[in-house]
């Protein structure tokens, strides 16, 4: 259907594209039809609609809702004097022995898009997050509104949330509530607002205070430069109600251009089950891996921004080159010249080389594992000092701070036992 759509508006869409027709409807086409997901180790294709998610889905939704607008504008043989869309969300005035034929010629526009339909009660009738009242002198008003199953949850004031942030939620809200109420007393929006604080444990004397706006702005600081003209840098952090705000004050008397950015513990991903399929070790990617070797107690610690099984492909293929050459006339020049070369790729060729060990890919372990590629190399460092018997080159760790230094150095005297045990986030 979208790629009939696209053909008649063609005419509007390509002023804005290079692309002929028959390519664009042919990337079209590919970015529709490759989706998919998989659970449980099946495959699932996308049949109907586009995926949550797709880029293309939002632009593709008001091109379907535009297309159907027009075809049912043709079909309705009287004039609708209203009729507002917001993306699939409708709103017309229709007379009452009209409203089912309109209803059928939407729904006939496509089997896979079907309405269903709200009628006005009480001269009311809800349109997004507002209510439309109709007064008897045929005049709108607007009341904030809520859907019946909506838990009226805000962000609690007992919640492990910076005050600032509880404040500019609590600013919105009523910003939004008093935006949305029009042609009413301010009386009754604040007593659904002061309703709603009160279920979310706000003091009776800071709703009062709210409600009148006697209160200081405590909105954050957004600000793109500091107050000597250099960029404003933001250190993510976890929230520790007290500590935080200490540590954030701290900072910004001492660095100007440093900002602390709050992160949670307890996020969606932690409370709900996941959906998704596990990935496997081997397909992980921005990880640090530890190989052991199976001559010895030693072991080799790396990093790959890659899927772990490219990287162990690499150590796989460079091993087998090592095991070549050791077949080969020891006496022979060229050949101690490549095994030369071989232990200067890694510390895990240096080692098998000159001990005459073997290291054991099969058991390989991820050790840890990070989002942010940068933050790699000094995890790598860390689990390198922190590793007895790593058979990594000195020059992998002469970057360490001498504080991470001495921190691991506690660790490993408090803790000798470590590297006998499956660390907490170790994968198999």
């Amino acid at each position: 259907m979208i790629l009939g759509i696209i053909i008649n508006r063609w005419q509007d869409i390509k002023q804005n594209t290079d692309i002929n027709l028959d390519l664009f409807l042919e990337i079209i086409d590919f970015c529709l039809n490759g989706s998919y997901s998989s659970y449980k180790g099946k495959f699932f294709r996308q049949i109907h609609g586009t995926a949550m998610g797709n880029l293309l889905s939002p632009t593709i939704a008001d091109l379907v809702m535009e297309s159907l607008l027009e075809n049912v504008a043709r079909k309705i043989d009287f004039p609708v004097p209203v009729l507002k869309k917001y993306v699939d969300d409708l709103i017309l005035a229709l007379p009452p022995d009209r409203v089912t034929g309109v209803l059928n010629i939407f729904n006939s526009f496509n089997n896979n898009i079907q309405f269903t339909i709200e009628l006005e009660k009480d001269r009311k009738i809800p349109f997004l997050d507002m209510v439309l009242i109709r007064q008897t002198d045929q005049t709108i008003r607007t009341e904030w509104y809520s859907k019946p199953m909506a838990s009226g949850r805000l962000l609690d004031f007992h919640s492990c949330h910076p005050l600032h942030l509880k404040m500019n939620t609590i600013a919105n809200f009523i910003q939004r509530v008093r935006q949305f109420t029009t042609n009413s007393p301010k009386v009754a929006a604040n007593i659904t607002i002061n309703e709603l604080l009160r279920r979310n444990h706000y003091p009776a004397a800071l709703r009062h205070r709210l409600l009148n706006g006697n209160i200081r702005n405590t909105e954050r600081n957004t600000r793109n430069s500091s107050d000597d003209g250099g960029t404003v840098v933001y250190k993510p952090m976890l929230f520790v109600n007290d500590l935080t705000q200490r540590l954030s004050k701290a900072l910004k008397a001492a660095f100007l251009n440093i900002t602390l950015a709050s992160r949670y513990g307890n996020t969606a991903s932690r409370i709900f089950t996941n959906m998704k399929d596990t990935i496997s070790p081997e397909m992980r990617h921005n990880v640090i891996y530890r190989i052991p070797c199976n001559d010895c107690e030693a072991s080799y610690v790396g990093l790959t921004t890659t899927q772990l099984k490219k990287r162990i492909s690499s150590h796989r293929s460079t091993i087998n080159e090592m095991e070549r050459l050791r077949g080969k006339n020891d006496d022979d020049p060229s050949t101690q010249f490549d095994l030369e070369r071989l232990k200067e790729k890694t510390a895990l060729l240096y080692h098998s080389i000159v001990a005459n060990h073997n290291f054991n890919l099969e058991k390989t372990k991820i050790i840890d594992q990070h989002t942010r590629k940068l933050a790699l190399p000094i995890l790598e460092v860390c689990h390198i000092v922190n590793t007895k018997h790593a058979v990594n080159k000195r020059s992998d760790v002469d970057n360490l701070s001498s504080i991470y230094a001495g921190v691991l150095h506690t660790l490993n005297k408090q803790i000798p036992t470590q590297n006998t045990h499956t660390p907490a986030n170790e994968t198999q």
